[in-house]
């Protein structure tokens, strides 16, 4: 699934190339028929008819286009949504769901594979975001809002760090990319980690998502040499991200560790993977509390 990285790597894109255009056609595939939240689908196309893109942004992993006359165009990628800008001519990509027309002559594609990917039309975009947690690269995301987020989790840390509630945007990638980088077994209680561990683990976030984004995204199944595939992440003129050449954890089961040589691991962890350094990354366990020397045991009444 796209993560913060990839989502903002696309707005980067869209923001440098189709604010100004004016969407002069929508049109949904009827083989997509859960694209469209909250309303027909008729009302969708008809509703972005006509209107200009004045903005780009990002909540998350939501993408938001601002149109005049107050509306809002959101979208998530979900697992496998992609958008790619083409002339309007050029030769259709498989798994194309929905199309928008540019007064330019290009248009932009809404590939899909799995069908997954969601879109609204609104005049207040809010109550989409409604429960996500704080935005981990801006400077109000310090050490005290991690703190008091994990404090209140007696669950592994891995599965918090994928609760959008918790931190919007990070996902399973970002998450071991994180954990590695601090130092922290992504099976450790949320709520045990000391100060010093929460500081790394904030620091180990901003590093795996800046880094993601310096690399404009990663594209974990195009590796170096092969074929561009649509079922993973791609800019918006279709090219693979360069981040997955980087990766420290996610996705290198057996592959020794960048920084010590052990064999990275990979267990299971809430339905999801989780990939670790078993050097790198211990597990501490909490110790057990022992009755002070010299104190006698109370013995049990009756």
């Amino acid at each position: 699934m796209p993560e913060l990285p990839e989502v903002e790597t696309l707005a980067r894109d869209l923001r440098a190339t189709v604010v100004g255009r004016k969407i002069t056609k929508a049109t949904v595939s009827p083989d997509a028929p859960r694209l469209v939240q909250d309303m027909p689908v008729e009302v969708f196309e008809s509703g972005l008819r006509g209107r200009r893109i004045e903005g780009v942004s990002r909540r998350g992993k939501y993408l938001m286009l601002q149109l005049d006359k107050g509306l809002w165009w959101v979208m998530h990628r979900r697992m496998s949504g992609n958008v790619l800008r083409r002339p309007v001519k050029a030769t259709d990509e498989p798994y194309i769901r929905a199309r928008f027309r540019l007064d330019d002559g290009n248009e932009l594609r809404f590939v899909d594979l799995r069908k997954f990917g969601t879109m609204w039309l609104t005049d207040d975009p809010e109550p989409i975001f409604a429960g996500l947690g704080p935005e981990p690269l801006d400077e109000a995301f310090t050490d005290e809002v991690l703190r008091e987020t994990l404090k209140k989790r007696s669950t592994a840390i891995k599965p918090v760090l994928l609760d959008q509630a918790a931190i919007a945007g990070v996902g399973n990638l970002y998450a071991d990319e994180a954990l590695h980088y601090a130092g922290i077994h992504p099976k450790q209680p949320a709520a045990s980690l000391k100060n010093d561990e929460v500081a790394k683990l904030r620091e180990g976030i901003v590093r795996a998502l800046e880094q993601g984004l310096a690399n404009l995204g990663s594209s974990v199944g195009n590796v170096a040499g092969e074929e561009v595939s649509l079922r993973d992440h791609v800019n918006l003129n279709g090219e693979s991200g360069k981040n997955q050449e980087y990766l420290v954890a996610y996705g290198r089961e057996g592959r020794p560790c960048r920084t010590c040589g052990t064999a990275i691991e990979r267990i299971k962890l809430a339905q999801r993977s989780a990939h670790f350094c078993p050097k790198c990354q211990p597990l501490r366990r909490r110790r057990k509390r022992t009755p002070a020397k010299g104190r006698a045991r109370r013995a049990p009444a009756g």
